[in-house]
């Protein structure tokens, strides 16, 4: 057997364990979603569903407010953007 047929069929030897072994994992994921898995609810964009994220938002403003008082105005003009809710 000579070197060149051997390298050639290691090189195969890899790419078929390869090929293998993502559809192992492939199957191994799909095993592991419950058959009877329900699909996520969609949840409609409105204030009310970001309301804690906008709270935050606003909450950094303020603090970057406190830590830079002469940008105070741009803060106001930042948090009159948002909607009121």
């Amino acid at each position: 057997m000579s070197m060149h047929r051997s390298g050639r069929s290691i090189g195969r030897r890899v790419i078929g364990g390869a090929i293998i072994g993502a559809a192992m994992a492939g199957g191994l994921a799909m095993a592991a979603a419950p058959a009877g898995a329900q699909p996520l609810p969609k949840v409609e964009p409105t204030v009310e569903n970001a309301a804690p994220t906008l709270d935050n938002i606003k909450l950094a403003i303020d603090r970057f407010v406190i830590v830079n008082p002469d940008l105070a105005p741009a803060g106001d003009i930042a948090k009159n953007l948002f909607p009121k809710y």
